[in-house]
């Protein structure tokens, strides 16, 4: 059988198991939630934007693993730790591998309307 090329869905995992990982996601949702509370009220979804930011900042560890997991399905964040696919990531490496994920690709992926999708947006 042939090997799974990277990146996989289990090195999307293993990235978003990391420690420090997480953390680093963690303080971009902050980031971005301190950005989206001072957003325009006219900005779509502003009322659940802010709704949800409230929630984040009240408790940003309990959003830290499931932001992470979304944060990972990023083309751009995995390609970053797998080297556009030619590392595979394992446990002894995913630590030196996710140091190379960028904060702007990070940022990225909390930003924009990309941050609607971590909060139930009403029907139009």
């Amino acid at each position: 059988m042939a090997a799974t090329p990277s990146p996989n869905y289990a090195d999307q995992q293993l990235l978003a198991s990391d420690p420090t990982f997480q953390n680093r996601v963690r303080q971009s949702l902050i980031n971005a939630c301190i950005a989206n509370k001072g957003e325009a009220t006219t900005v779509a979804f502003h009322r659940e934007r802010e709704t949800y930011c409230v929630a984040v900042l009240n408790n940003p560890d309990q959003f830290k693993a499931f932001t992470t997991m979304a944060v990972v399905a990023n083309s751009a964040v995995i390609g970053d730790a797998t080297v556009n696919g030619t590392v595979p990531l394992t446990s002894g490496n995913v630590a030196t591998q996710a140091t190379l994920v960028t904060d702007p690709h990070i940022d990225a992926t909390l930003s924009g309307a990309n941050f609607n999708a971590f909060f139930r947006t009403p029907a139009s």
